[in-house]
């Protein structure tokens, strides 16, 4: 889940909100919506050094699988993929029932996150409450097959409640087995957790930055941990979410007051340029001189100062990479896992025609020593590839506590 700010109006939804994945959307329709997505692009989004100005001519030269969608599903992947290709995180065309289910906390759906790779699509986590979870779909599994073909986009397992899927898997093994898989309605939030590893460690898990994220609860976690001589904060697959809970959990585990980056807004840019006419306007030298940088604040408990890891992979992005980069930059945290995303940039949601929703990049960011994110992962201390085989040890929680304990 990206970092946004939500704005503020009415929430209008068109008929199509409530209407199937065949529904077919009209030329004119479908002109309406890109003239919508064009506007934003060009007008109201923002990152250093973008020229959201070619966005038109970029799109007239992906004109045709965009023509050629007849229905919602098919026209949403194809603007998609477009704006993909443009070469941007946190920008996104949102159909109409995505629109409405960003507001919810339940969700119709296999209930797993996932991305295309070569053979498939790689599963990144997996909700425990949902379709895919009952039916054994495990994180790394791939699935090769759905309905006897190879999918081509991770909307290839969308479809109405009740829907149903023949669906070919395969493990890191390379054992494949068959399933139906059923689409149903599951929870979306999943509960943050503390878990005890002996009298000394603990493993605070924060799924996510918005959907579930109590900022009352995590201070309870968080002194319940304090306890403890290590504690390891697993972001992994944690999608991102709200920079202000991100700034909230920064500062339940650093001082008050501690600039940890800077976000690079278009009135932070044009100053800078104002300020420097002869420099290159790039994010690492506007975040630099930038006079306004993001710190912790201070919360309701005492900050934990004790030794502390940082649990991360592919799916962890936005304000988890956030969180991450400033734990090992300023707390010296030992990180542990694989690379994130790389996808760091502040954005916004905005409805447009037809019960559609964009996501636009409004602002860029910088850690507090000068990395940009965005595209430039954070990379572990520790890179552990190797995944929790059914009820067995997790191998990434188990390298940190050897990490920790063992004062690597």
């Amino acid at each position: 889940m990206a970092i946004f700010r939500r704005l503020v109006g009415a929430f209008v939804v068109s008929c199509l909100a409530v209407s199937s994945w065949a529904q077919e959307l009209s030329a004119e329709q479908k002109t309406k919506i890109l003239a919508d997505v064009e506007g934003i692009v060009t007008e109201r989004a923002f990152v250093p050094g973008v020229d959201f100005t070619k966005w038109k001519t970029f799109l007239e030269s992906k004109r045709t699988s965009i023509d050629e969608a007849k229905d919602i599903q098919a026209f949403t992947r194809a603007v998609n993929q477009t704006l993909r290709e443009f070469g941007l995180s946190h920008m996104a065309l949102l159909n109409p029932r995505s629109t409405v289910a960003r507001t919810q906390t339940t969700a119709v759906g296999p209930g797993m996150s996932m991305i295309l790779e070569e053979k498939g699509l790689r599963v990144r986590s997996v909700l425990p409450e949902g379709p895919a979870k009952a039916a054994g779909i495990a994180e790394k599994d791939v699935i090769v097959s759905v309905n006897g073909a190879k999918p081509t986009s991770v909307e290839a397992l969308n479809g109405e409640k009740g829907a149903k899927f023949k669906v070919e898997i395969e493990n890191e093994k390379g054992e494949k087995r068959e399933i139906e898989l059923e689409l149903k309605e599951y929870s979306t939030v999943r509960k943050n957790t503390v878990t005890w590893f002996g009298e000394d460690a603990a493993v605070l898990r924060v799924n996510s930055f918005t959907r579930g994220y109590e900022r009352n609860d995590i201070e309870a976690l968080v002194t319940e941990a304090s306890k403890a001589k290590y504690l390891i904060l697993d972001l992994r697959s944690n999608g991102g979410g709200a920079v202000n809970n991100l700034r909230h959990l920064l500062s339940c585990l650093m001082p008050d007051n501690t600039p940890y980056g800077t976000f690079i807004s278009r009135t932070t840019a044009k100053d800078f340029i104002t300020a420097r006419p002869t420099e290159e306007a790039t994010p690492e030298k506007i975040a630099e001189w930038a006079p306004v940088k993001a710190k912790t604040i201070k919360g309701k408990i005492e900050p934990f100062m004790g030794s502390l890891a940082v649990l991360i992979n592919r799916g962890s992005a936005s304000a988890s990479e956030i969180t991450a980069a400033a734990l090992q930059e300023i707390r010296g945290a030992k990180v542990i896992g694989t690379k994130t995303a790389g996808a760091v940039l502040a954005s916004v949601f905005r409805n447009i025609s037809e019960g559609f929703s964009v996501q636009y990049p409004v602002s860029d960011y910088v850690t507090i020593k000068g990395k940009r994110l965005e595209k430039g992962p954070v990379v572990p201390d520790v890179e552990v590839t190797a995944v929790r085989q059914g009820d067995g040890p997790d191998p990434v929680i188990e390298k940190a506590l050897e990490v920790l304990r063992g004062g690597f």
